[in-house]
């Protein structure tokens, strides 16, 4: 099985407080794996971790089989590029439309081209954001700015997914949402890390759940 993302010891510890305690995990190709922690319990560093925007104290963390802390700043920018990644609240960049975040994730936010601008089109409809295109992402309501940053994580038909609380603000639409998402995952093969307070979603989605509690995995 294709390793996609591991963490291999990984500890963090910041102004004397160890956030993470000898972190192990490891997702493959087409594995969906929860990490279920109320708010503080250090899902957000594990994220950053997984992605390369923070570096472990201790440990090892491999994306796409690439060790990040031998990575420099562009070569963990391209690994994070291949990942579908929908942050809490920091997946899309307020200054510029919802279509113009969807075209950056494939590296340019200008141009013209034709198979790019179906693929948008197809997803803000999928999302029900057909309306929001030209809308700057900053003067989005929560649920429309989650739902734009779904839409955005599968820009690339990513291999692995990363979703932070991907329906949190969703209100009456997040069974919806948590359906197009899974079609999406699951018949494609897609491996997922989900990030998350709500166990519940997390056994819906996921094949192991974690809970993440004073820094570690139980």
């Amino acid at each position: 099985m294709s390793e996609l993302l591991a963490f291999e010891g990984v500890s963090l510890v910041l102004g004397g407080v160890r956030l993470l305690d000898r972190i192990d995990i490891c997702i493959g190709a087409g594995e969906r794996v929860a990490i279920v922690g109320d708010s503080g319990s250090g899902k957000g560093w594990l994220l950053r971790l997984a992605v390369g925007l923070a570096e472990p104290g201790s440990g090892t963390v491999r994306l796409m089989g690439v060790a990040l802390d031998e990575a420099d700043t562009d070569a963990r920018r391209l690994l994070r590029a291949r990942c579908g990644l929908a942050m809490q609240g920091g997946s899309l960049l307020g200054d510029l439309t919802v279509e113009e975040n969807m075209r950056l994730a494939l590296g340019r936010v200008g141009g013209r081209d034709a198979r790019a601008g179906r693929r948008i089109d197809r997803l803000l409809l999928e999302y029900g954001l057909e309306q929001a295109a030209s809308i700057r992402a900053d003067m989005l309501s929560i649920g429309e700015r989650r739902r734009a940053e779904l839409a955005r994580a599968f820009m690339r038909d990513p291999d692995l997914l990363i979703l932070d609380e991907p329906f949190e603000g969703a209100y009456a639409r997040g069974a919806a949402l948590e359906e197009q998402v899974r079609r999406r995952i699951v018949p494609h093969g897609r491996a997922l890390l989900l990030l998350t307070q709500d166990a519940a979603l997390a056994g819906r989605l996921c094949e192991r759940v974690y809970r993440l509690e004073a820094g570690r995995l139980v």
